[in-house]
């Protein structure tokens, strides 16, 4: 395993803050587990009222915390890294998300980046992805931006080097069926694939 995966499971098994490459950008994050450092992330990013996206490595993991339903489990892979989902949360079980991270939905994504994805896998959890800025200031994509922002605030930054600026992921609301925030995945293609999940769906 990467060595740098390998510190970054590390610190967020410590309950610590990482910054991490994403497929888009620089993220930053933490255990959903961990309200403390959720709330610190809060403070980083000068935002305490947005609700966060999380990272989850399967569709499996995604339905210990989610009500998804197989459309939905769907679109996750289908759209791997570009698409994010925003779905009821769980309200019965033993792993729940914390109203820390949102409150009745939670906005989900398989990322598509291998490091992202290879550190959730191997956590066990989802984690808290939200660019690794401050609110209203623009995204990082280098290593020594990350760096020069964030080094005297998190526990552990890795150096992916320069990210390519990458349009974010859609935000799709699948109960409202309508896209929250326009990115790389169109309403036209989520519409596409629905229509021959149902159709498939319909011949079994």
């Amino acid at each position: 395993m990467n060595v740098g995966i390998k510190t970054a499971v590390f610190v967020l098994k410590k309950n610590g803050v990482i910054v991490y490459p994403t497929e888009t950008s620089y993220g930053i994050g933490c255990k959903i587990s961990d309200i403390k450092s959720i709330k610190r992330i809060r403070e980083i990013k000068q935002d305490r009222k947005k609700p966060f996206v999380i990272l989850v490595s399967s569709k499996e993991m995604a339905q210990k915390f989610a009500e998804i339903n197989p459309e939905a489990e769907k679109l996750l892979e289908e759209f791997k890294g570009n698409l994010t989902l925003i779905v009821p949360k769980k309200t019965r079980g033993t792993e729940l998300i914390p109203k820390e991270v949102s409150e009745k939905t939670i906005a989900l994504r398989i990322s598509s980046n291998e490091i992202a994805n290879s550190i959730v896998e191997t956590i066990g959890e989802p984690i808290i992805s939200t660019s690794a800025n401050l609110s209203g200031k623009k995204p990082i994509y280098s290593f020594k931006e990350a760096v020069k922002i964030l080094g005297k605030k998190v526990d552990f930054i890795f150096d992916a080097k320069t990210l390519a600026e990458n349009e974010p992921s859609t935000i799709y609301d699948v109960q409202e069926k309508k896209i929250v925030r326009k990115g790389k995945t169109t309403l036209k293609e989520i519409e596409t694939f629905r229509k021959s999940f149902i159709k498939k769906m319909a011949k079994k």
